[in-house]
């Protein structure tokens, strides 16, 4: 179990981890080397162009695709205009494969939200993915007008999130992270909301937003409605907006 440096569990740690999965990033463990050996064979001969608002970021992925000899990282822009200027250059290329475009909601003010709609109009096969690290901003109606193919949370990172939303894209399929959602039902909680309500926002059914709160209920080791939304304050997973 996560563990702070007093020796306390972190609920906030094991809040969406799913069970098993607590020690995420042990380079030497079994499971994380077979979940990166999954994850490279389903990148497969996809061009990669990541973007990030981050130098750090951008540098680092660029420096792992040097060590790990993975030639089909194209570049790693950290302004929007970079990533684009990437994107071109890799469709003008001769008998050149649409690329795989992984943004993170660093990227941009607006989260990348418009240039994924920009890129998505060069190639009908290209295929962008984004990550999503911070979740304040997450609404309905911004998952519902995202024109990206897949939406992770980077906290989500290591429970087998990526493996899934790869999948999903083979299969040309969309994919969004379960973590999301539960976000979006939590916040709908802060607010007051119903289930009836936070389904209507969210645009799901009734009785799967009742399951997202069960859920919440039994992650955060709450009794009702109120104790997710005390808890959920303390550990700072939201802000109160009373």
């Amino acid at each position: 179990m996560p563990q702070e440096l007093g020796g306390e569990p972190n609920p906030r740690l094991l809040l969406f981890a799913a069970p098993g999965e607590t020690h995420r990033f042990l380079p030497p463990s079994r499971a994380f080397k077979r979940r990166t050996r999954l994850v490279n064979s389903l990148l497969g001969s996809w061009p990669i162009v990541f973007g990030s608002g981050s130098w750090l970021e951008a540098h680092l992925v660029a420096r792992l695709a040097m060590a790990s000899r993975q030639p089909n990282l194209r570049g790693c822009g950290i302004t929007e205009q970079e990533v684009w200027d990437l994107v071109q250059q890799e469709l003008e290329r001769d008998n050149a494969s649409a690329p795989l475009v992984v943004l993170c909601d660093s990227l941009a003010a607006d989260q990348g939200w418009g240039l994924t709609q920009r890129l998505r109009g060069l190639s009908p096969a290209l295929q962008v993915i984004v990550l999503v690290q911070n979740d304040q901003w997450i609404t309905a109606a911004c998952l519902n007008d995202c024109q990206a193919q897949a939406i992770v949370h980077a906290e989500s990172f290591g429970t087998g999130v990526v493996i899934r939303a790869l999948q999903a894209l083979r299969r040309g399929q969309t994919y969004r992270d379960l973590r999301i959602r539960e976000r979006q039902v939590l916040q709908g909680l802060v607010r007051g909301l119903s289930n009836k309500q936070i389904a209507q926002e969210a645009e799901i059914a009734t009785t799967t937003a009742r399951d997202y709160v069960s859920r919440l209920c039994r992650r955060l080791g709450a009794a009702n409605r109120t104790q997710v939304v005390t808890r959920a304050i303390a550990l700072g997973l939201v802000e109160h907006r009373g």
